[in-house]
């Protein structure tokens, strides 16, 4: 079940000072557009099945019904497919109508939200129309131990290949939205896959391939933001980020050696791009290895990076001390 908590952590108290800087309206004023939909607009204003997502999920932490209305009404208008999953990607029209399953998830979830919240038996309905078609995305597969393991494909189109590979997004298996919905079975294997499996790997790559023939994981070459966010989606499931550690020990080496954390790390290349990574990465890495170092750059960063959707989602997310229990 999901439950808000009232008393903050220490955690959260060291960020208490920022978190007063930044509110939901705030947040609304800035990206929640025509009373309809959250806009990035660093990616030309565009709209995602992600940024819907979150919307929603917020918009019930911060007890908002109208909000979540609109955000729903409005996705559910004009991204949603008959198969009860979402195009993507938005921007005046719909770009690319193929799904990205973590939007799928994130608004089923809010839908689920919303109606333990307002008790609204038709988004429980939704909710479930949204689950089934995602279950119809994960794939069971056999490990070289004959062990049960699932592939959440991370959307109908484009993650198969002619070489038996199967391509997975670590980020998209979300475990505060896997626990909701583990008393389902194929779930409950998702959970379980991520925590065993996928977070054992050393580093943690942004996608990550499994071969049908070998029966194995193996590693891509890139590292970036999208995985990172797995640091606070492990938070508001209410796990011990810790266990994490192992996983960004590369990036976390390259941090203390030259400052700060690049955009996009490639594994293979001794000469990383200069670009860094946004203020709130540097915040969870700071939540992940306690290093002040972190905080610094996260202070510095978020003064002058006014018009981060990403990055302000996950400060309202950590800010309202929100977790799953």
């Amino acid at each position: 079940m999901i439950k808000v908590f009232i008393v903050a952590t220490l955690l959260f108290g060291l960020f208490s000072v920022k978190a007063q800087e930044f509110s939901w309206q705030e947040y609304k004023n800035r990206y929640f557009k025509n009373d309809s939909f959250i806009i990035d607009p660093y990616n030309n204003n565009r709209v995602t099945s992600e940024s819907q997502g979150y919307g929603m999920v917020l918009a019930v932490i911060y007890d908002d019904k109208e909000t979540f209305y609109k955000l729903w009404r409005w996705t559910e208008l004009n991204m949603l497919r008959e198969d009860y999953l979402f195009s993507w990607l938005y921007n005046n029209a719909v770009v690319d109508k193929n799904n990205a399953t973590d939007g799928d998830l994130l608004i089923a979830y809010a839908l689920r939200l919303a109606y333990l919240k307002w008790k609204n038996e038709e988004y429980l309905e939704d909710c479930n129309k949204i689950k089934n078609s995602v279950k119809r995305l994960i794939v069971i597969v056999l490990d070289e131990k004959e062990r049960k393991n699932t592939l959440l494909l991370p959307g109908i189109y484009g993650f198969t290949n002619e070489k038996y590979d199967v391509q997975i997004f670590p980020s998209y298996y979300i475990p505060f939205i896997l626990k909701e919905f583990k008393d389902d079975e194929l779930f409950k294997l998702s959970l379980d896959y991520l925590l065993n499996n996928i977070i054992t790997l050393s580093p943690l790559t942004n996608t990550v391939r499994f071969n049908l023939i070998e029966k194995k994981l193996s590693l891509n070459s890139e590292i970036n933001m999208d995985v990172y966010r797995l640091i606070p989606y492990f938070l508001l499931a209410n796990y011990d980020v810790k266990i994490l550690s192992n996983s960004f020990k590369t990036i976390d080496e390259f941090f203390k050696k030259e400052g700060f954390i690049p955009l996009t790390f490639k594994l293979n290349e001794q000469n990383q791009m200069k670009q860094e990574s946004p203020f709130c990465v540097y915040r969870w890495f700071y939540i992940l290895y306690n290093d002040d170092k972190y905080f610094k750059k996260y202070e510095e960063l978020k003064n002058v990076d006014k018009n981060n959707y990403f990055c302000d989602t996950f400060e309202l997310f950590l800010n309202s001390g929100w977790k799953d229990e």
